[in-house]
């Protein structure tokens, strides 16, 4: 089936537009509310929808800017016929279809709707179920906006049995399974299903597992016999064991109680000893602190006797260098003053150099910006000439009527047409001459004498005697009256066009062409002289050198006053004179700066030097007054220190009493640490905690062991009643038995199992491949997306197509639902794609495929891509037609394409088209070429 046309008529925003269809490849694009999806609703609908519906199925195609009912006219190829279907939606009882055939009979309604849902091999939706059923047929082939990334197994589920019989004629009918391998299949998977539920677990009430249960019951009756014989016997040993730990426990404890208070006994005399060990530390800490600060009171007295000695003899030599450091400065002083005085004197001179300097060259300015000011105006006065002349010029073009060489061109034609359809009417006219009559002769009731000729231009009647009436038309009558008209009509439109341009003819015209065109030169080449000149900014500039002249005039007048002050005279006003005089101050200026700066540096210098010499001189009086009065600061410090701790005798006394005294301490803090070595008290505290722990331990044991004896006692009282052992062996037998008959169902059920796995697997295997040629095909379009390794994997089912994966080198497979929304609609795409290209056999080998915006995700440069796999689709032989509001993203599609114009919609529909391989025209689409 192929799509050749559509029109669509009071259709939404359509009023009257008609579509035609590459045959492989078509664009239609247009911007957003055009009414691209209105297009593919109108077709869709067209095929699918009986023209009788009502509700809002038909209130939703109904336009609200156009009257009348939607009409859409749909022509298509099928069943190797050419069909044309025209339907309109206006009503149940309005709603009409039309389906026709070159060389068969018209069909209508209901026949039509019959025969158009044979050829689409497909129902057709009408009624109150309409708007539910519309959507899902051929949902493959129309790809709807917004719906381009939902997963396409449906689309497979929907059209199962037919995409099972084209497949299974791809080469797999051969290992389609015999009718007793079913049966066979189908036995085996009964007596499986009786075992085991759909996820593969036992069933429950089956027989494996009520052996399992028994067993279970057998196994737990087993495990409480032994469970009461291992009690019993554990309860003998456990009371003897308990009788002898009671009697080793009390042979042990007395011991260990006196070792522990033997123990704690120690520990106290060592604290006693380590009480006293402090006191004495304390003791001696302190005569060593006594005897330390002693010393160190003694030390710094000496110490500051020896600096008191260096401090005198270093303030000996300080009084010379005073005063020569005094003489150097006052010689420094003197230098800097005289040359502080040389570089005034240079100063001056350099700013009556610098007043001169700017006086000449304040006359220099001034004489150049008059020279300026000159030449700007003697331009700015030709330019006013041209502009009076270009006024004159245009005054006169002004006053001739506005006429163009086209508007000449136009009166020339219509002069002609005037011309040719006069020559023509002439040329009609007809002549009569009567050269003799017997009878009287009249010609529109005159009368015609022999030898008198007449020329008839018109209609006339002739009358010969009093019988014979002749009606005359020259040049056939009507065509004469035609002509005629033509010349009123040819006449009245060249007045009119002279009038409007108020000529009188068209040689008067051609005159005032020629004065306009003469006229146009000379204002030319006026505005271009006028350019050239500057006049556009010419009087800017003028007011520019105006205002510039001004400004020089008035700062040479303000030189010229500074420089009279001290004896300047004024130059003359002549410009080379001042240009001269300013050469001559320039080198004069250079000389003075160069004076000022040596005069400059060289008191700079001097300024340094004398500088250096009073901070010398500064210095050395800040360190001697500072030498005298840390000495008086040493006498202080040594007197102070003297008067604390009295003189040298005295000190000496002090520190042989305290050093004794420190002597003492120590001997006495040895003694009381040898005596509390003596009792090793760090293996008391771990022997003390040892006794502890053994006395808790042995305590702990023999109440475990009185609880244990305890116990076993009474659980000898109460199992004693019965014979544990004859129930055991009782219990092991039906054990047995119910073990026995567990692994008899079990082997069965593990065999039925393995056959149904067997039988299963092939099954599977048959499956796989009777899905790989629409595995292959899927993956062959996805190659054009993602490269040589991509491949699509897809399950059969007995619902149909599912299990869709994506699978490319170096990454894991993907399910559909994982992809992100651009790969979904592109894999998607491929999957419709496939499926088109395998039902396409019962449609005569090609099927319309319409995708919708149905790329919204896809990048521009997997645009690029999805356009090789769009053609590979066009090459495979389906009808590819994409609608987009982008379609420059398209351009290397090669498709016949489709223009939508938003701003015609309303009015008259517009679009243009422009075919790759054909042009399709119609009314209503503008080729391309």
């Amino acid at each position: 089936m192929r799509l050749i046309s559509l029109t669509v008529r009071n259709y939404r925003v359509h009023q009257d537009l008609t579509v035609p269809f590459d045959p492989s490849r078509t664009l239609i694009g247009g911007p957003n509310e055009s009414g691209k999806s209105t297009l593919a609703e109108a077709a869709h609908r067209a095929l699918f929808l009986r023209a009788k519906t009502g509700g809002n199925v038909q209130r939703e195609m109904v336009s609200s800017l156009h009257l009348g009912d939607p009409e859409v006219l749909l022509t298509f190829e099928a069943a190797g016929t050419r069909w044309e279907l025209e339907k309109r939606f206006a009503g149940t009882t309005k709603g009409s279809t039309r389906l026709t055939a070159q060389g068969r009979p018209t069909l209508r309604d209901d026949e039509a709707e019959t025969q158009l849902a044979a050829l689409l091999k497909t129902e057709t939706a009408g009624g109150r179920g309409a708007s539910g059923q519309l959507p899902s047929l051929w949902a493959h082939l129309w790809v709807w906006q917004g719906r381009a990334g939902d997963d396409p197994s449906g689309h497979a589920t929907q059209h199962k049995e037919h995409l099972m019989q084209r497949l299974q004629q791809h080469g797999v009918a051969a290992v389609i399974q015999s009718a007793q391998d079913q049966r066979v299949a189908a036995s085996i998977a009964e007596s499986y299903a009786e075992l085991f539920t759909a996820t593969g677990r036992p069933k429950a009430g089956s027989k494996p597992e009520l052996a399992r249960a028994r067993l279970e019951q057998a196994e737990a009756a087993l495990q409480k016999a032994t469970e009461a014989a291992s009690r019993l016997a554990q309860a003998a040993a456990d009371h003897a064991r308990a009788e002898r730990e009671i009697a080793e426990i009390t042979a042990l404890l007395p011991k260990l109680r006196e070792d522990r208070a033997a123990t704690e006994t120690r520990l106290q005399q060592v604290a006693t000893l380590r009480r006293d060990e402090e006191t004495h530390r304390q003791t001696a800490e302190a005569a060593t602190a006594r005897r330390v600060d002693l010393e160190t009171h003694d030390r710094a007295i000496r110490d500051l006797q020896a600096q008191l000695t260096t401090q005198a003899a270093a303030l000996q030599p300080t009084d010379a260098q005073l005063a020569a450091l005094t003489e150097a400065a006052e010689t420094a002083r003197t230098a800097s003053q005289a040359a502080e005085t040389t570089l005034r004197e240079a100063a001056e001179s350099l700013r009556r150099a610098r007043l001169h300097h700017d006086l000449a060259h304040a006359a220099v300015a001034a004489g150049e910006k008059t020279e300026t000011h000159r030449r700007l105006a003697e331009r700015a006065s030709e330019a006013e000439g041209i502009q009076k002349e270009l006024a004159a010029h245009r005054s006169d073009l002004a006053k001739l009527p506005v006429l163009h060489a086209k508007d000449l061109a136009r009166l020339r034609k219509l002069e002609n047409e005037t011309g040719q359809a006069s020559a023509a009417l002439e040329a009609m006219a007809t002549g009569i001459e009567l050269i003799e009559s017997p009878v009287p002769v009249r010609l529109d009731g005159q009368p015609l004498e022999a030898g008198q000729t007449r020329i008839l231009t018109e209609a006339g009647e002739l009358l010969v005697g009093d019988g014979a009436r002749l009606r005359l038309r020259p040049g056939g009558g009507n065509s004469l009256a035609t002509a005629r008209a033509r010349v009123e009509t040819a006449r009245d439109a060249l007045v009119a066009a002279l009038q409007t341009h108020a000529l009188r003819d068209p040689e008067h015209a051609a005159a005032v062409l020629e004065q306009r065109q003469s006229l146009d030169q000379k204002i030319t080449g006026l505005e271009t002289r006028w350019k050239a000149l500057g006049g556009e900014s010419l009087a800017t500039e003028l007011a520019q050198a105006t205002a510039a002249l001004d400004a020089a005039r008035e700062e040479l007048k303000r030189r010229s006053e500074l420089a009279a002050t001290l004896g300047i005279t004024p130059p003359d006003a002549d410009l080379d004179t001042a240009r001269q005089l300013a050469a001559t101050t320039r080198d004069a200026l250079a000389a003075a700066e160069t004076a000022e700066t040596t005069a400059r540096q060289q008191a700079e210098r001097l300024r340094e030097k004398l500088e250096a010499a009073n901070t010398a001189l500064t210095h050395h009086r800040d360190e001697t007054t500072a030498a005298r009065q840390a000495l008086r600061d040493l006498e202080t410090a040594l007197k102070t220190r003297e008067e604390t701790h009295g003189d040298q005798a005295a000190r000496a006394q002090a520190l042989a009493t305290a050093r004794e005294a420190e002597a003492q301490a120590a001997a006495t803090l040895a003694a009381t640490r040898e005596a509390l070595a003596a009792l090793n008290p760090d293996l008391l505290t771990t022997d003390l905690d040892r006794f502890t722990r053994a006395l808790t331990t042995q305590e702990s044991r023999l109440r475990e062991a009185e609880n244990t004896r305890l116990l076993a006692r009474d659980r000898l009282t109460l199992d004693g009643s019965t014979d544990p052992e004859t129930e055991l062996r009782h219990a092991q037998a039906r054990h047995q038995a119910a073990l026995s008959q567990h692994t008899s169902e079990q082997r069965r059920a593990s065999a039925i199992e393995k056959l149904h796995h067997l039988f299963t697997t092939s099954r599977e295997a048959i499956d796989r491949a009777l899905v790989q040629p629409l595995a292959d095909r899927i993956s062959g379009y996805l190659q054009c997306l993602f490269g040589p390794g991509a491949e699509a994997r897809v399950q059969l089912s007995d619902t149909g197509i599912e299990g869709l994966e994506l699978i490319r080198p170096g990454d894991p497979a993907f399910s559909f639902a994982t992809l992100s929304g651009g790969a979904k609609e592109q894999v998607a795409a491929a999957v419709r794609l496939a499926l088109a290209e395998i039902l396409a056999a019962d449609h005569d080998g090609c099927l319309p495929i319409l995708f919708d915006d149905a790329f919204a995700y896809s990048d521009p440069d997997r645009i690029q891509s999805l356009q090789r796999m769009l053609d590979l689709a066009a090459v495979r032989g389906l009808q590819v037609i994409v609608l987009t509001c982008a379609p420059g993203d398209y351009s290397a599609f090669g498709a016949g394409e489709i223009r939508l114009n938003q701003s015609t919609k309303g009015i008259k529909d517009g679009a243009t088209f422009q075919s790759a391989a054909s042009s399709i025209p119609t009314d209503n689409i503008t080729l391309l070429s």
